[in-house]
């Protein structure tokens, strides 16, 4: 009897103690560790939920008659659904499915629009220096206990390599992993090593290996962000939610015009085989790699998915059109 009694009043312990780090300290390591928190709980009841990472927004410093997001944008195509974002620089599919599970079962979501964005499958992005802190954060996107959360974060329970470690898989992946091309065009640093647009000091020279580098890879069934997206779809299958899967537009003109056709080849290629995998799991999934033309692209010096009004509209546009079933 003695034993039982311990139990119940350590489990007593436990509840009381989970309260008081709600009341007095979730909200304020919510806020250094998993900003998107309160988001998620602020959107838990719209009809339509977008999530993206920076591609969403406007440029920074670029006026514009219309500054709204790719989500706005969508929201003016459905005027009796109310469609909210959550859209985290830096965030992907792997990040996704975490905000998906801290969404509570008495969320009102009926479709989830998921940007897919091609460029997150290549190494750059995969072993980001931005990694530790998304892992770090997704200790908290969940229905675990808040406390049990902030015990598994100071164990640092989730993937903490240092920046070194990170920078040395993606070498090891631009060094070795095959592309379906002849020498030297078979890896990605060997491809980058070709004579271009000049020696490495011009700048068209940089973006043009900066494409080789953000395109420069082969999708297939192993690939981590290939089984985020595996278990987004399985996460809106079991919550009965409508799934939209929507590939961003990438810029096939600049890549040609700087790389040659072999680049933008490749992108169609992987995007045609994403195209395939969800199809076939009767997944909704827009093709919008080619949507937009050179103009559209707001970065100039890197690869990005940053558009012009134009182009968040038209983008919106393509969403609505083709991702609900008539």
């Amino acid at each position: 009897m003695r034993s039982v009694l311990k139990v119940i009043a350590f489990l007593l312990a436990l509840v009381v103690a989970n309260e008081v780090y709600q009341i007095h300290q979730f909200d304020e390591d919510v806020v250094r560790y998993a900003d998107q928190y309160h988001q998620i709980m602020k959107v838990q009841h719209a009809d339509v939920l977008y999530l993206s990472a920076s591609s969403n927004f406007a440029p920074e410093n670029t006026p514009e008659d219309d500054p709204r997001k790719i989500s706005q944008f969508l929201s003016d195509h459905l005027p009796r659904q109310q469609v909210e974002a959550i859209n985290k620089p830096a965030s992907h599919a792997g990040s996704y499915r975490h905000y998906l599970e801290c969404l509570p079962a008495s969320a009102t979501v009926e479709t989830l629009v998921v940007t897919l964005n091609l460029r997150s499958f290549g190494p750059d992005w995969m072993h980001s220096e931005l990694e530790t802190a998304l892992n770090q954060a997704n200790v908290f996107y969940n229905q675990r206990s808040p406390l049990l959360n902030r015990v598994l974060l100071s164990l640092k329970d989730y993937d903490d390599k240092s920046i070194a470690e990170r920078h040395a898989l993606r070498g090891a992946a631009w060094d070795n992993d095959p592309l379906p091309f002849a020498a030297p065009k078979h890896t990605v640093s060997s491809w980058c090593a070709l004579e271009k647009w000049g020696d490495w000091r011009n700048p068209k020279r940089q973006l043009a290996d900066q494409f080789i580098k953000q395109y420069g890879f082969v999708i297939d069934a192993e690939h981590p962000r290939v089984k985020d997206f595996d278990a987004i779809v399985q996460t809106a299958q079991e919550r009965g939610w409508h799934l939209v899967l929507h590939i961003l537009p990438e810029n096939l003109e600049r890549a040609e015009e700087l790389v040659g056709e072999e680049l933008p080849k490749l992108m169609r290629m992987n995007t045609d085989w994403l195209l395939e995998r969800y199809r076939a799991m009767n997944v909704i999934i827009v093709d919008n790699l080619a949507l937009l033309g050179d103009q559209h692209f707001r970065d100039r010096d890197f690869p990005t998915e940053h558009y012009d009004q134009a182009g968040r509209e038209a983008i919106a546009a393509a969403i609505a059109t083709k991702g609900w079933k008539k």
